[in-house]
């Protein structure tokens, strides 16, 4: 077999699932390493995630691998993320630190929506504009011009350096624009990049690939990346396949693509019915030649015709109860809301399970940024987060976002404009955080001189050390962070389970629950993807791109299956959990199998009705 590991750059390798594309990184850190005396230091490693950046350190390190073991001091320094690199990138530019020499991360959408409405009504345009410069900002692609998407990112922009923060994309952005305005940092960089090597990279954003570009410019030799074009699900993020697909037209004549072409995880019958699939839709995807299958054939891939959600359930419980515990088992679902009847069907056979996380309720998580704020009243970023709160406590009068009537959202609207005014003190230097600011205004409106009320009221009461009580009651009723006790206690049981759950998960539970976007780089012995109908999977309304990426997360999700495959859908099915209207009077339900289930070929599945 051909040793792709040690092929000079700049090399693609198109890696599908399961067909060892981390054994391969690995091989080639070993390799430049031990045979080509390349400084540790001298090798970056990007990772698409932590985990993944994790794994491969735990790779290199484990002892009774000779043949991926690297001894712990000549490791390659950086094997981290692409936002980490960029973090540290930024880290060297004192000029965008706080008083304390780090920047602060904005990770949550939550605060970065209120923000970019801040910055749009800064801007004097409505707060909705705010959504597509966030989504803009996503893609990662920054030419600023006279679009007001531009001029909102800008403000949205005065508005984090007055907080001395960036957020998760600017990690990217702004390593980008220092390396391009520092030539002796991008230098440095680059001397830590001779030998670049990029995982994942089908899930790539411009911003990602210029960093990319900055990095091995001049050292192309170096670049080595894996990466499989059906596997690129993260368009809503900027990740394109185009990258991969575009490889050699961005690297060059020499630029060489391979491919992997030993299928270590699935059977036949699997990866080429998955294939099938995205082959359908996808008829830009770039081929990958025939497979060699160690395993071998394998069985079909299960299509289970059930009559009813709940039946479903029931025989993804019968699945589970044959397979535990010498077999891992992945369901997966289009949604959560897919999960609660064949999460009571495991309950009721006490089958431990794990399944995706659900926030148990807001109002704890609030106390703890209403906390940061008292702790440290210059926060201006947890300041803002507590005036959303308080603003939108029914009690105060302000119209809720969800109202109908266009003269509620006006008046929503007009008093949120005031808020966001307030940033102005802060953008300007006026005033050092947004609450200083709302002292400056307090007399101005009745808005200001309220909030400022209430939570001057909050510092007073946090200060008396001997008296919580009178805190927590305080905070409740004029911040409405529940309505009822049995609110509060339901929140607390909640994350109280939600805790016990996370330590069972550690433990390795059999059996996992996941969204179909959220098992990409996982694998089971066994797999159940659930829901399998028209409008669900694939989502209704999608044409073009919309659909050929959702063939692709179709591919990825039964690909994550190492020994057998089940595929179901429904003739019955809750309205409620399908999000659409499926029930006429007199009338069957309007429900259909995926056409993706069409698209495999007979060869590969076999057909299990189940009666009622």
């Amino acid at each position: 077999m051909e040793e792709l590991y040690k092929m000079p750059g700049p090399i693609l390798l198109l890696a599908g699932p399961g067909t060892g594309k981390t054994h391969q990184l690995a091989k080639r850190i070993k390799y430049l390493i031990e045979e080509k005396n390349v400084a540790p230091n001298n090798i970056t490693v990007i990772s698409f995630t932590a985990p993944a950046a994790q794994n491969m350190r735990e790779r290199i390190s484990d002892a009774s691998k000779p043949d991926l073991y690297v001894a712990h001091k000549n490791q390659p320094r950086r094997i981290c993320t692409m936002h980490s690199l960029g973090h540290r990138i930024l880290r060297e530019k004192i000029s965008i630190s706080g008083p304390d020499g780090n920047i602060r991360v904005v990770y949550s959408n939550k605060l970065q929506d209120i923000l970019v409405g801040d910055a749009a009504q800064l801007t004097n345009f409505n707060r909705n504009k705010g959504k597509e410069t966030a989504k803009c900002r996503q893609f990662g692609k920054c030419n600023p011009s006279d679009d007001p998407k531009c001029k909102i990112c800008q403000q949205y922009q005065n508005i984090l350096r007055g907080c001395s923060a960036i957020d998760h994309d600017d990690q990217i952005l702004l390593a980008c624009k220092v390396l391009k305005e520092d030539p002796e940092l991008l230098e440095k960089y680059r001397s830590y990049c001779n030998h670049l090597l990029v995982d994942e990279y089908q899930d790539i954003n411009a911003g990602q690939f210029e960093l990319i570009s900055l990095l091995s410019e001049g050292q192309r030799d170096g670049l080595f990346v894996v990466g499989d074009d059906d596997q690129s699900i993260y368009s809503w993020r900027g990740g394109s396949p185009k990258f991969i697909r575009d490889f050699r037209l961005h690297f060059g004549n020499s630029a060489q693509i391979k491919s992997l072409q030993e299928s270590f995880r699935c059977y036949r019958h699997v990866l080429e019915g998955a294939t099938s699939v995205v082959n359908k839709y996808d008829k830009n995807r770039l081929g990958k030649g025939q497979f060699d299958y160690k395993k071998g054939e394998g069985g079909k891939i299960e299509i289970h015709n059930v009559p009813s959600d709940e039946k479903e359930a029931i025989i993804v419980r019968s699945i589970v109860e044959r397979a535990l515990p010498s077999q891992s088992v992945l369901v997966l679902l289009p949604h959560r809301g897919f999960a609660k009847a064949i999460v009571e069907n495991l309950r009721r056979a006490r089958i431990k399970y794990s399944a995706p996380p659900v926030l148990p309720g807001e109002g704890l998580p609030f106390i703890s940024i209403l906390s940061q704020w008292l702790a440290n009243n210059s926060d201006s970023l947890s300041f803002r987060e507590c005036l959303e709160a308080f603003i939108n406590n029914p009690d105060f009068g302000i119209p809720s976002k969800l109202s109908k009537k266009a003269e509620k959202l006006e008046e929503r609207e007009n008093a949120l404009q005031k808020i966001s005014n307030l940033w102005k003190h802060v953008v300007e230097g006026e005033a050092d955080s947004l609450w200083k600011a709302l002292e400056l205004e307090k007399e101005n409106n009745e808005l200001y001189s309220t909030s400022f009320s209430v939570f001057d009221e909050l510092r007073s009461l946090s200060a008396n050390q001997d008296d919580p009580a009178s805190f927590v009651a305080g905070a409740i009723k004029k911040l409405a962070i529940w309505k009822k006790t049995q609110e509060f206690l339901g929140e607390v049981e909640s994350w109280t389970e939600a805790s016990g759950n996370k330590d069972e998960t550690q433990q390795g539970l059999g059996v996992q629950l996941m969204t179909l976007q959220g098992a990409k780089g996982l694998q089971a012995d066994i797999v159940c993807v659930v829901g399998l109908e028209e409008g669900t999977i694939p989502r209704s309304g999608l044409s073009g791109e919309g659909i050929i990426e959702q063939s692709r997360l179709m591919f990825v999700s039964m690909t994550r299956a190492a020994e057998e495959l089940h595929l179901f859908h429904a003739r019955k099915r809750s309205a409620a959990i399908m999000f659409r209207q499926v029930y006429k009077k007199g009338e069957r339900p309007d429900i259909q199998h995926s056409c993706f289930i069409d698209s495999i070929p007979d060869e590969h599945k076999e057909i299990k009705y189940h009666s009622i």
